[in-house]
C-alpha cells in the first residue's frame, strides 16, 4: 500500500526541498530575526534550511559584512 492510500483522520504537511545556502540578503534577515528574538532552530526552519548554515552567519564565517547591513537597516 502507497501512502497516497493512505486514509487518515489528519492531513500531513507538505515538505518543501530544502536548499544548501544562504544569499546574502538573506543572511541579513539571520541577523534581524536572530536580534528580535527569534531562536537558530526557528531561523533555520523559517529559511528552509540546516541550523548550521545560520550558526556560520552568526559566527560571521560567512557572509561577512551581512552583520553591519543589519545593523544599518534596523537603526534606521
Amino acid at each position: 500500500m502507497t501512502p497516497e492510500n493512505y486514509v487518515s483522520a489528519f492531513s500531513l504537511n507538505h515538505i518543501t526541498a530544502r536548499r544548501s545556502s544562504l544569499t546574502f540578503e538573506e543572511a541579513v534577515a539571520v541577523w534581524l530575526m536572530k536580534w528580535a528574538g527569534d531562536l537558530n532552530h526557528i531561523i533555520a526552519a523559517k529559511l528552509g534550511i540546516n541550523q548550521g548554515r545560520i550558526a556560520e552567519v552568526l559566527t560571521e564565517k560567512l557572509h561577512i559584512g551581512s552583520r553591519e547591513k543589519a545593523f544599518l537597516l534596523s537603526s534606521g
